[in-house]
């Protein structure tokens, strides 16, 4: 378990180094006050400022979209598939517009000066745009990003990108991950030190994914915290789970997932639940469940207790109290 940490962190610092050689060797397009309709940007470039965006935009292979901390990128509301988008592909796209990056973003705030990509709308609405689409695309890096009313802000198609010290909230669902066959390579997009809130979902991650999920403060949103759907073996550590609408969803997941030292309470429904088609036990030790005795935890968790067809949540050696270090701490 400790080399699939050490690659994710090892990927994030690899990742951050590119930084510097690209400010270095880019030949950039800045702007404080841009407007962009549908376009594909086939050159390096840098946005700050102020970005509003009326169609889809693109990052074509072999360039790479630079933002600026302190960028506010505002994006029109178009609902559906219309003639503002560059792709209809549905299974690889989403409805309203999305930047889709097919070269590479490194979109890295600062802690006190934030980048913003949000809606246009003068009443936002989560949806009102599709989202940052990494599309089989290498050495991405978001952080220090604020992400609010798109349909899923960040998802990465078979990328790799690391997404960190961001905050998520008021989206359909904060982040997504998949792999793509015909990419010839995985997702690696470790999720960590992020705050998600108030979305209808947190992370989403399948198609044979396997993230690494640690340091989140993943809370308030509607409909779950993680659902892990047909994803590979994932590492979700040191989280808080806390008042989302289920805590964990797992479905069809085969190979497992390391799913401990997390504060996982006080969740709507279930804490943890699986869905019918889990037929593999799920490993869930160590972590904290807001209460020490079994059958109150067994309670507010959904397996085989519940439901013949599934299968168990080991929930054995439950930690006596909250995991220290959880969280953004």
């Amino acid at each position: 378990m400790k080399n699939a940490i050490s690659q994710g962190y090892s990927k994030a610092v690899a990742i951050i180094f590119s930084i510097g050689v690209f400010m270095l060797t880019a030949g950039s397009a800045c702007s404080e006050h841009l407007v962009l309709d549908k376009t594909v940007l086939a050159e390096d470039t840098i946005w700050q400022g102020e970005i509003l965006i009326q169609g889809d935009v693109e990052v074509a292979k072999g360039a790479t979209l630079l933002v600026m901390p302190g960028t506010v990128i505002k994006v029109v509301k178009k609902e559906g598939f219309g003639p503002f988008k560059l792709n209809k592909d549905k299974n690889n796209h989403f409805p309203g517009i999305e930047i889709v990056v097919r070269g590479k973003i490194i979109a890295q705030g600062l802690k006190k000066n934030r980048i913003v990509f949000t809606s246009a709308a003068k009443e936002p609405n989560a949806g009102d745009w599709g989202g940052v689409n990494i599309l089989e695309s290498k050495d991405n890096i978001v952080e220090y990003c604020e992400f609010s009313y798109a349909h899923t802000a960040v998802h990465g198609h078979s990328a790799h990108v690391v997404v960190s010290h961001c905050y998520f909230h008021h989206n359909g669902v904060a982040t997504g991950q998949k792999n793509i066959k015909e990419a010839g390579f995985d997702s690696v997009m470790p999720m960590l030190y992020n705050r998600i809130t108030e979305n209808g979902g947190g992370i989403l991650y399948g198609g044979g994914s396997t993230p690494v999920i640690a340091h989140n403060e993943i809370s308030n949103n509607k409909f779950f915290g993680i659902y892990a759907k047909k994803g590979g073996m994932a590492i979700i550590r040191y989280n808080n789970i806390t008042d989302n609408g289920k805590g964990v969803i797992v479905f069809m997941i085969k190979n497992g997932m390391l799913l401990r030292d997390n504060n996982i309470a006080d969740n709507k429904d279930y804490n943890v639940s699986l869905l019918e088609g889990q037929k593999w036990d799920l490993d869930a030790r160590n972590n904290w469940w807001g209460e020490t005795d079994k059958a109150s935890i067994m309670e507010k968790n959904h397996d085989q207790a519940k439901d013949e067809t599934l299968a168990r949540i080991d929930i054995s050696d439950a930690a006596a109290a909250p995991v220290k270090g959880a969280g953004l701490n």
